[in-house]
């Protein structure tokens, strides 16, 4: 298992305790999610590479209603796997390909503790083409 850490920071530590504006222009995509798949936050290069609009995916399920392609066991079973379990955190290779170009992308999947409240990151990074 593969465990993203940052300036001796557990990754989903320093992403919750971080500005929404820092969120906005990291590098990569990110999504934070419910434990049933609704989104709470979209960043802005997430929408860059879907070409979605944050304002008009918020608040709708990830899996059934914004990238239906990744309601597979590869990826959504993983996450209802980690909230089950309670326990989330992977790494794995996976291709967006609803209503875009296909995208290669490397999908980080954390589950998040915040008090009573759990969350799901998810860092997505394209992988280039060679």
């Amino acid at each position: 298992m593969e465990f993203f850490r940052y300036k001796g920071k557990d990754v989903s530590e320093m992403l919750g305790s971080m500005p929404t504006e820092e969120r906005n222009n990291l590098p990569y995509g990110l999504v934070k999610l419910d434990t049933n798949g609704k989104i709470l936050e979209f960043n802005t290069t997430e929408s860059t590479i879907t070409n979605r609009d944050p304002l008009a995916v918020i608040g709708k399920n990830f899996f059934f209603d914004v990238a239906p392609c990744t309601n597979t066991p590869e990826f959504y079973g993983k996450f209802v796997e980690g909230i089950e379990k309670k326990f989330l955190n992977t790494v794995f290779d996976y291709l967006f390909d609803f209503n875009m170009a296909p995208v290669r992308v490397k999908v980080h999947m954390i589950l998040a503790r915040f008090g009573n409240d759990s969350n799901v990151w998810l860092i997505i990074k394209r992988v280039p083409t060679s």
